[in-house]
């Protein structure tokens, strides 16, 4: 009799970057071996840091109710190498809603903290939504590492811009990423002012199971993907534009509101706008739509974006392609 587990399907690299110890009631801890600490960031990807917390929030609640928003603020950096410990306080819990906050905390220091609300389903004989927009097919669209793949072949490539691409070629990617308009490399090197406004495809690697619980953290951990730079597209500068550039950008909080029930390893369409820029300040806002043309999910942000020079030694990247 053959093993069975040769023929499971493989587990999706996104269920280990939300996985938590359960050390006491009410207290979770992470591993280190997942926390992701993006290409050239100071700390660990917040949607990391959101999805964990509403997976050990979600882990004190009965299994009737689901979240329907969450609050987020994130007040420092989290360090890769050291384990985040989620401690869950349960606020409120009643017969249609439960209230949840949780505090991240490493070396006894709090990095993070959340407030999550859960409902059990009610009927609604009322609905109305705002319409998806149209958006070419996912799959005619190719994702951001075969993107690179091709930028990579170019003639003339800087060995120092090689490098940095092939850091985001080796960089693990639990969420498969398509632009709806398909950057070129010219795009990325001189970024032209736009519209703050910005659709992409997305989904989970991999087949998850049908736990809904984990498709709304699924969610929760992909909403805060390149949600802050449609707050930057207005000003024409990235990472590595010259003569200015973006030396810092970090989530200041996030906000997510659950409308429906969703599988996150299917495509969502996730339409972003920046609204306003401001004190080194960008408020930007989220529509997650299924493809089907549900509105599954909202969301709102205020980030850090701090703009300045750049460094001089590197102005000739784009000359030498």
């Amino acid at each position: 009799m053959s093993d069975s587990s040769d023929n499971a399907p493989q587990r999706a690299l996104i269920e280990a970057f939300l996985e938590l110890e359960e050390i006491e009631p009410n207290l979770y801890r992470s591993g280190t071996e997942h926390l992701w600490l993006p290409p050239r960031a100071r700390g660990v990807f917040g949607g990391q840091v959101v999805g964990q917390a509403l997976a050990a929030a979600t882990k004190t609640v009965s299994a009737s109710f689901v979240v329907h928003s969450l609050h987020t603020y994130f007040l420092l950096a989290g360090d890769q190498a050291v384990p985040i410990i989620y401690h869950v306080q349960r606020v409120r819990d009643g017969k249609s809603f439960a209230t949840r906050t949780v505090k991240a905390s490493q070396k006894g220091r709090c990095i993070f903290t959340c407030t999550c609300s859960f409902q059990v389903p009610e009927e609604s004989h009322h609905e109305y939504q705002v319409p998806m927009p149209n958006a070419p097919d996912p799959e005619s669209l190719r994702n951001h590492k075969d993107i690179l793949v091709d930028w990579m072949q170019l003639k003339g490539m800087p060995p120092q811009l090689y490098e940095e691409l092939q850091i985001r070629l080796d960089d693990p990617a639990p969420i498969d990423i398509r632009q709806t308009v398909e950057p070129t490399l010219k795009d990325w090197l001189s970024p032209k002012k736009q519209d703050p406004h910005k659709m992409i495809w997305m989904r989970a690697t991999g087949k998850l199971n049908n736990d809904p619980h984990l498709h709304q953290c699924v969610l929760a951990y992909s909403t805060d993907h390149q949600l802050l730079w449609s707050g930057a597209l207005p000003l024409g500068v990235n990472t590595f534009s010259r003569p200015e550039r973006v030396n810092m950008i970090a989530s200041l909080d996030h906000t997510v509101w659950f409308h429906a029930p969703v599988r996150a390893d299917e495509w969502l369409l996730y339409v972003m706008d920046g609204d306003r820029v401001a004190g080194n300040r960008a408020f930007v806002r989220g529509r997650v739509y299924s493809q089907d043309g549900r509105l599954v999910a909202s969301v709102a942000q205020e980030g850090l974006i701090r703009v300045g020079p750049a460094p001089s030694t590197s102005k000739s990247q784009e000359s030498k392609l």
